[in-house]
């Protein structure tokens, strides 16, 4: 069974690309789709309509600027999105993958029958461009990229005024929740976990603690209390190491560099190793999130929900 959350898989994508696609033509975009010295170049296939390439420029046009609420910028000056149209009726966008070319290229699978809003609120692109935060070379710990890829979904949407503070803790909870009783292979380590996840089929534990690890990295990184978040250490990484690609290692170790401490380096070991999906509900009580029945409660006079706050709105709010 072909899962929603199966994303960079390089065999899967190509044979699925054989059977479901037509040939593409390219069509870059007019402004719409530029950000200052920054382009998205959109390809469509050539069997979409007129009316519904404009759909999806608008759609793209919202999502990047999503993307650019984490530090100001697309990480990326230059990078390709690819539409092609799903033969199955269901779901809004049913797949999509991020391939590290020279130029790196989102392709994404909608369904012809969506609206603009109903892309707008599906989750996949959002997820598809954070990866792009990382100059992740795909190689190793693939909880890593996916697991901030599943972070930064959420924010950027909150962000961009999809849906409320409330709903992004909502939606991370969830998500913890989701790889917290993912424990088919809690005889595993997640770094083995995660390096065989095609085979095990783990992705609710390997996504999850992944997006842990970075909302851990976040919050360790506010505490210090000398100006850094996670969104600024990404922006200090896109600045140094965006012209080459990086191992999951190589990333945090040049992370702790910029920050100068040994945040990421000390989290990606504990992760690596663990057994089942570390701990979070210190982390959510701490930040003043309670949950009760399964719904998260917000407590504004919890000593770090200033820390929460600024997660949710980020600098370029």
């Amino acid at each position: 069974m072909f899962y929603k959350y199966a994303i960079n898989y390089p065999v899967l994508s190509i044979t699925l690309l054989l059977i479901l696609f037509t040939s593409l033509v390219s069509a870059k975009s007019n402004g719409d789709n530029t950000h200052s010295n920054q382009n998205i170049e959109v390809r469509f296939q050539s069997n979409i309509s007129s009316d519904k390439k404009e759909i999806f420029r608008q759609w793209i046009n919202h999502s990047s600027d999503a993307l650019t609420l984490v530090y100001g910028e697309l990480p990326v000056d230059h990078f390709i999105t690819q539409i092609k149209l799903s033969k199955r009726d269901s779901g809004v966008v049913p797949w999509g993958e991020v391939s590290r070319n020279t130029i790196p290229e989102v392709t994404l699978v909608v369904n012809p029958k969506s609206t603009l809003n109903e892309l707008k609120a599906d989750w996949t692109i959002y997820h598809e461009f954070s990866h792009l935060l990382i100059p992740y070379d795909a190689g190793d710990s693939r909880w890593f990229s996916e697991g901030l890829a599943s972070y930064y979904q959420n924010i950027i949407q909150a962000r961009a005024g999809m849906f409320s503070e409330s709903k992004m803790w909502q939606k991370l909870y969830e998500g913890f929740e989701r790889g917290r009783k993912d424990t088919n292979y809690n005889h595993q380590k997640l770094s083995y976990l995660s390096d065989n996840i095609n085979q095990n089929h783990s992705y609710m534990r390997v996504y999850w603690s992944g997006a842990l690890y970075w909302l851990k990295a976040d919050i360790a990184l506010r505490k210090l209390d000398n100006g850094y978040s996670l969104d600024k250490a990404l922006h200090e990484l896109h600045k140094c190491c965006f012209d080459r690609y990086l191992s999951a290692g190589e990333i945090t170790k040049q992370l702790d560099k910029l920050t100068n401490n040994n945040i990421f380096t000390s989290l990606f070991t504990e992760f690596s190793k663990s057994y089942i999906l570390p701990k979070y509900m210190d982390d959510l009580h701490m930040l003043g999130i309670e949950q009760q029945a399964g719904r998260v409660k917000l407590k504004n006079k919890a000593e770090n929900s200033h820390i929460r706050r600024a997660i949710f709105k980020g600098k370029y709010e």
